[in-house]
């Protein structure tokens, strides 16, 4: 995993852009997803830097420190070009997602490159699914698979209680843009994967079709 370009770039630029935000609350308002903007205004450039938007340094590092372990999985077995459409696939699919399930909502917002950064383990962990992880203060190494379920509980939690302007729809809608483009670059992966393919998509969709009827019945 030495020559992985992409990764390192996507780190820097996250975290130049998050800096910039934190630094200047101007760029920070014209940069992050806001439904109101989008609607009415057409500023769709929204759907794609938020995504290097973070709402604090503990959310930026957290989502740094699973974009480097599973990036460079993918950028190796791939290759830095699939592995950057990916990214950015992944990005703007989860971003669009949350925008669907907020469109009502015209003061909703949110920053940060959770879906981007899904949609990267998710491909990580199909392509390597038995490679071992331990996370920060739960130093004990575990499966990636459980891994990504972790990180699917941890956004489902967040689209139920919470409030802390993260765009936690945008993790499963970018885990699904990880997975089907992952299969695009790799399509023997279906046959050879077949049950961790459909064990990793279903509980995405799951979760996105029971937040589009929770969002409906607010609404």
């Amino acid at each position: 995993m030495e020559n992985t370009p992409i990764t390192y770039l996507l780190i820097i630029v996250n975290g130049i852009f998050t800096f910039i935000g934190f630094s200047n609350p101007g760029f920070y308002s014209k940069f992050l997803f806001h439904t109101g903007s989008i609607r009415y205004q057409n500023e769709y450039h929204r759907l794609l830097t938020s995504g290097f938007l973070h709402a604090d340094w503990s959310h930026l590092l957290f989502n740094m420190f699973s974009l480097f372990y599973f990036c460079r999985v993918s950028e190796s077995l791939l290759g830095s070009a699939s592995t950057a459409i990916i990214y950015i696939g992944s990005l703007v699919a989860g971003n669009v997602i949350a925008y669907a399930l907020h469109y009502n909502n015209n003061d909703y917002r949110a920053v940060g490159a959770s879906g981007a950064v899904s949609g990267i383990i998710f491909s990580g962990v199909l392509l390597m699914p038995n490679s071992q992880i331990g996370i920060i203060f739960f130093p004990i190494p575990m499966p990636a698979w459980v891994y990504a379920l972790i990180y699917v509980s941890f956004s489902m939690y967040g689209m139920r209680f919470g409030r802390d302007n993260i765009g936690h729809e945008a993790h499963l809608g970018g885990a699904l843009g990880g997975l089907l483009l992952t299969a695009v670059f790799l399509p023997e992966i279906i046959s050879t994967e077949p049950i961790l393919f459909l064990g990793l998509i279903v509980p995405c969709i799951a979760v996105l079709v029971w937040g589009a009827t929770r969002s409906n019945n607010i609404s």
